[in-house]
This record gives structure tokens, C-alpha cells and sequence, in this order.
């Protein structure tokens, strides 16, 4: 045998240790993220305080000072604004536009996004890219469009304010689908279709006693969107000639423009707190909304 002959120990060599992040470099990447937040809550808050400001203070911008700027604040603009009869024609009108669109769009996309879901999962992507083509294609053009077709089958109907509906409803497919996709895949639509299958109930009865009832918070939030999307829509209900609230309001504040501000400010308010309950609750039940479908 021969003979081990002992071997001298080889040193390690060490990996050259990772520098440590510091807390420095936390706090710099906290300051810069709250500094992007606030120039962004400034760009949208700043413009929001002019509006207030020229609608409810009764002093010009030339005179305004140190001392006059908490002077002469009144709402009697707003409350002017509000007593106008042709304000609450032009609101009922766009009311009844928003809940016809709401009916129009769940008809048409709720049956399809279940099929989607359910049966064609390879056709989600497809109708998430047709459901966007309404913000690829400008109004004028989409208004040149329909009328056109309407024109040949049902002259007659442009003259009525109910021809902005299937405008309306074409405006708001995106939200609406997303909003149905988004509650299909949170509730896991397929599994409870086949355990209600299983269980001998008819298609009738999966779609309104099991789906229905499990997508009423992404039934409300597609309504919601809906619905704020037609009070807001300015341009279809101009180049039809038609009289609802957006319109109403270009009008008002070109004869009145304090009390028109006012009134614009008080509706976009509103607004944004109406939208702010649906994303709420569409958070709580732990639903979110892609833009691409998948």
C-alpha cells in the first residue's frame, strides 16, 4: 500500500459579499414615491380648486389676494344652476339613456362572456379585442357609420333621443365586458356550471339562479360604468343634435358661465363618487379588471 501523504490545506476563497441595502436607499425610494404621487394628486387637485374657486367666489382673479381670498364665497351659483327646469329635463333624459344602455349592453354581453368563459375559452381574447374597437374608431366617424345603416332600415329613428342607445352601448362594451370577465373567473363560472349540471338543473336555471345571483357585484359595476359613462358623453348627443345633460351643460355656461362651472363641478363630483363605490365594492368582493382579457 502506499503511503497517504497528507495534503496542506487549501483556503477558501469567499464570494465577495452583496452590499447590504441600507435603509438609505428605502427612504430614497419612499421619497421618490410619494413626491410622484403628489405632483400627481397636485395635477389633478389644482385644476379642480380653480374650479371651485371661479364658480363659488364672487372676486376677481386681478384682486385676488392674501386678504380676499376667503372673502365672498357663496354657493348661489349652484343653487341658480339647479332651479333651471331644463337642467332636470336634460338629467331625465340622461337617465333614462343610461338605463337603457345598461339593459342593452348586459343583453348583449353577458350571454356571450359566459359562452366565453364556459364553453369557448379560446374566444376571450377575440371579444376583448372587439369589445375595444368602439375607442379605436373616433365618434364622428362611428356616428357616420350607424346613422348610415339606421338611415336605410329605420329612417325615422335617428329622431328620437332613444337612437343615442345602441351608441351608448357600443361606447361602454369595454367596461361592461371587462367587468363580466373579471366576476366569471373570480366566482370560477365553470366549476359551479358543471356542479348545478350534475345536479340535473336546466340551462334557464344555471344561468339565473347560479350565475346571475354570484355576479351581482360585477353586475352592478358594469351598470355603474355604464351609467357614468353616459352622463359624461358629450360628443355623440352633439353631433346627433340631441339635448342631455353634457349638452345642457356646454350650453348653460356659455350663457352663465359661474353658475355653469358650478354645475359642472357639482356633476363631476358626483361622478367620481359614484365610481368610487363601484371600484370599492368591486374590491371587496376581490374582483379586478384587465385590459386584456387574459
Amino acid at each position: 500500500m502506499s503511503a497517504v501523504t497528507p495534503r496542506a490545506d487549501v483556503p477558501r476563497v469567499q464570494a465577495p459579499a452583496r452590499p447590504a441595502r441600507g435603509p438609505a436607499r428605502h427612504r430614497g425610494l419612499r421619497v421618490v414615491r410619494w413626491t410622484f404621487l403628489t405632483v400627481l394628486g397636485l395635477y389633478f387637485l389644482v385644476p379642480q380648486l380653480a374650479m371651485a374657486r371661479f364658480a363659488f367666489q364672487n372676486v376677481p382673479v386681478v384682486l385676488l389676494n392674501a386678504s380676499t381670498l376667503f372673502s365672498k364665497w357663496s354657493a348661489s351659483s349652484l343653487v341658480d344652476a339647479l332651479g333651471q327646469p331644463a337642467l332636470w329635463d336634460a338629467a331625465k333624459t340622461s337617465a333614462i339613456l343610461a338605463a337603457l344602455s345598461v339593459v342593452l349592453d348586459l343583453a348583449l354581453l353577458l350571454p356571450l362572456a359566459i359562452i366565453a368563459e364556459i364553453r369557448a375559452p379560446r374566444l376571450r381574447p377575440v371579444l376583448s379585442a372587439l369589445t375595444l374597437l368602439p375607442w379605436v374608431i373616433p365618434p364622428i366617424a362611428l356616428v357616420v357609420g350607424v346613422a348610415a345603416t339606421f338611415r336605410s332600415v329605420a329612417p325615422g329613428f335617428l329622431t328620437s333621443t332613444l337612437s343615442l342607445v345602441p351608441f351608448y352601448a357600443i361606447w361602454a362594451m369595454p367596461f361592461t365586458y371587462r367587468a363580466l370577465d373579471s366576476g366569471l373567473r373570480a366566482i370560477n363560472a365553470r366549476t359551479l356550471v358543471e356542479a348545478a349540471r350534475s345536479l340535473g338543473a336546466s340551462e334557464l336555471t344555471v344561468l339565473f339562479r347560479v350565475l346571475v345571483p354570484n355576479l351581482s357585484a360585477s353586475i352592478v359595476a358594469a351598470s355603474g360604468l355604464t351609467a357614468a359613462l353616459v352622463l359624461g358623453e358629450f360628443a355623440f348627443a352633439s353631433l346627433l343634435l340631441k339635448n342631455t345633460l353634457p349638452t345642457y351643460l356646454v350650453n348653460y355656461q356659455r350663457d352663465s358661465p359661474q353658475a355653469g362651472m358650478a354645475l359642472a363641478l357639482a356633476v363631476m363630483v358626483l361622478t367620481a363618487l359614484a365610481l368610487g363605490a363601484v371600484v370599492h365594492m368591486l374590491r371587496r368582493r376581490g374582483l379586478g379588471m384587465s385590459t386584456t382579457g387574459f
